[in-house]
């Protein structure tokens, strides 16, 4: 017989009022199918990519009543009512009263297949079952470049249930001796609570009850038995492929104000699953499969075209964006520092494809880069929409690690793989230095990813606006740490400002610069001028812009702003000149000061000569 067991409050006495990985990062309805495929992705298993399929069931009357008969319902809802009087509770009474209410429960029930399953024995230290229905922070991941790595993911399976309640049914790769798959289990995450006047620690398994040292716990049931219940528990397995299926009771959006439909929840998760897997769905064939309530996801949505179009022309030998759809793909440079282990710093690549767009309209991924390395979830849409003025409208991929050339995995490629999934927080959604970077590659590293953005940056930049020409340069002792130039006239053109009296110095974490500019012949009216930051490299190579944090001007008639980095100076027209100083954003805490070009552009009133 199936029953709830809760583990006892320990001899400490010490409570929690919930599950602290709930707090890592944001708990949408994006994040959830995030996580839910990225953990079904990570445990894929031989040739056949993985399938995720999910199914959404309403219930009410008499088949509520009886699937809550085949959860064990008396055993679990003392448990429940006592943690929702709790503090850290609120959430599971507003659905326990909603649920009362309308007398209505939805479920989501995810199956993946071709993954491992929950292989393990009931009490293994480091298995599948045991960090998924047992454990909490521990992840047990089957090889280096999967996405998750903080044990943080699962969180948001609880946290979708109204009533922190989670089954699982399995096919397991690796069966334990003496058992047969399927296996069934299920897990409940509550507050510390007193209930039946014991106190208990909060959480809670579903399945057989076993007499142990140290008290009773549930332990999972295995082959025909848990086959037929898990069938009356919504959580059948239609085929007999290895994988998990997962059970939310209580299925609903802790994030969203109002309750959706059924039909608009499956709309927008099968629109979540495009949006952040579609590399994964590209780079096999046959890729990744996601399918919701039986509708198929595949990349063609209108918002991810564009990304994937230049995906599948990342080959293109094209050198120049000339025409709306035109692909350039260029090899960017990374260099990684030793690691803490030994092994040596690492040369390698990234593959940036750039796609041409017709106009900005009104998509909200026009200029923007989607990032992603080997298991094909999109780390991040990176905006570098305002990277310069005049740039054209584009979209790009940035492919890096095993996703570079899926075909073609180098030993390079394995090695930036692996740094830039150290480099990913909780949340999957960024790549930044992070207490992994730190503690396993030595100084250096955050500087890696700032010459990886300073890079990309320049080559969108040589790519999609025109080349700006470079005026007179400032005081010789200055001309190597802080060259001058100007933008916004074309190749060959006299520059329609220019600076006076400029100094700089830099502080070992921000540029502080002080300068006059003026326009280069007279101007007939009121006049504005734009200054932007650029870090160089070797050679003088423009890397990648830096933002201005603050500027000022002590002229009076004269006004001056900072929006996205780059400083706006309006002057009246009986300003010849305009004083300014100010001091740009912190410089990567481990990167060398550069070459730093000074940018100035802008416009004379209508009628300058």
């Amino acid at each position: 017989m199936l029953e709830w067991v809760f583990d006892a409050l320990p001899p400490s006495g010490a409570r929690r009022g919930g599950d602290p990985a709930e707090h890592a990062f944001k708990h949408d309805l994006d994040t959830f199918v995030r996580e839910v495929v990225q953990n079904a992705n990570d445990q894929r298993i031989g040739e056949l990519p993985p399938e995720v399929h999910f199914r959404l069931h309403e219930l009410e009357g008499d088949a509520l009543a009886a699937f809550r008969e085949r959860l064990a319902w008396p055993t679990l809802a003392p448990h429940l009512e006592a943690a929702a009087q709790t503090r850290g509770g609120r959430a599971l009474r507003r659905y326990l009263d909603e649920l009362a209410k309308s007398g209505r429960m939805l479920l989501l029930a995810v199956e993946d297949r071709h993954t491992v399953g929950l292989t393990g024995e009931e009490t293994d230290d480091e298995s599948h079952f045991r960090a998924l229905c047992k454990d909490t922070l521990y992840s047990h991941k089957r090889h280096s470049g999967a996405g998750g790595s903080y044990g943080l993911g699962k969180s948001v399976l609880w946290s979708f249930s109204g009533l922190s309640t989670v089954l699982f049914n399995s096919v397991l790769y690796e069966t334990p001796k003496k058992r047969r798959s399927p296996r069934l289990i299920g897990r409940v995450e509550l507050p510390s609570h007193r209930a039946r006047d014991d106190w208990f620690a909060g959480s809670g398994w579903f399945g057989e009850r076993v007499e142990a040292e140290g008290g009773a716990r549930a332990e999972s049931i295995w082959s025909l038995e848990a086959a037929l219940e898990a069938r009356e528990l919504y959580l059948g397995r239609e085929e007999r492929a290895t994988g998990t299926s997962i059970l939310l009771v209580g299925f609903r959006d802790p994030t969203a104000d109002d309750e959706p439909s059924v039909a608009e929840l499956s709309r927008r998760m099968r629109g979540a699953a495009v949006h952040w897997f579609w590399p994964a769905m590209e780079m096999k064939a046959p890729g990744l499969r996601i399918t919701v309530d039986g509708a198929g996801a595949a990349p063609n949505d209108e918002s991810v075209r564009p990304f994937v179009e230049a995906w599948r022309a990342r080959r293109s030998p094209r050198a120049e964006l000339e025409q709306p759809g035109d692909v350039v793909a260029r090899a960017i440079p990374i260099r990684l520092p030793p690691s803490r282990a030994g092994d040596p710093a690492v040369e390698g690549e990234v593959r940036l494809v750039v796609r041409l767009a017709a106009e900005r309209g009104r998509d909200p991924l026009n200029g923007h880069v989607a990032t992603f390395r080997r298991p094909g979830m999109v780390v991040r849409y990176w905006d570098r929409s305002g990277l310069a003025l005049g740039m054209r409208p584009f979209h790009a991929v940035l492919a890096a690690g095993e996703a570079r050339d899926p075909e073609n995995v180098t030993d390079a490629d394995r090695a930036i793989e692996r740094f830039l999934r150290a480099a990913e927080p909780p949340g999957h959604d960024v790549w930044h230095a992070t207490p992994a970077l730190k503690e396993g590659w030595q100084r250096g590293y955050a500087k890696a990813l700032s010459e990886l953005e300073q890079r990309v940056g320049a080559a969108l930049r040589e790519l999609l606006t025109p080349r700006p020409s470079h005026g007179s340069r400032g005081p010789e002792a200055l001309m190597k740490r802080f060259p001058i130039g100007k933008g916004g006239a074309s190749e060959g053109e006299p520059s329609a400002f220019r600076f006076s009296s400029l100094d700089a110095s830099f502080d070992g974490e921000r540029w502080s610069f002080s300068a006059t500019v003026e326009p280069s012949r007279r101007a007939h009216g009121a006049w504005e001028t734009t200054v932007a930051l650029v870090e160089l490299g070797d050679g003088g190579v423009r890397l990648d812009a830096l933002p201005i944090a603050q500027l000022e001007t002590p002229t009076a008639g004269a006004r001056a702003s900072v929006e996205d980095g780059v400083a706006r100076i309006a002057a009246d027209a009986s300003l010849d000149r305009v004083a300014l100083r100010g001091v740009s954003a912190p410089v990567a805490s481990d990167a060398e000061p550069g070459e730093l070009l000074v940018e100035v552009g802008g416009r004379l009133a209508a009628g300058a000569p």
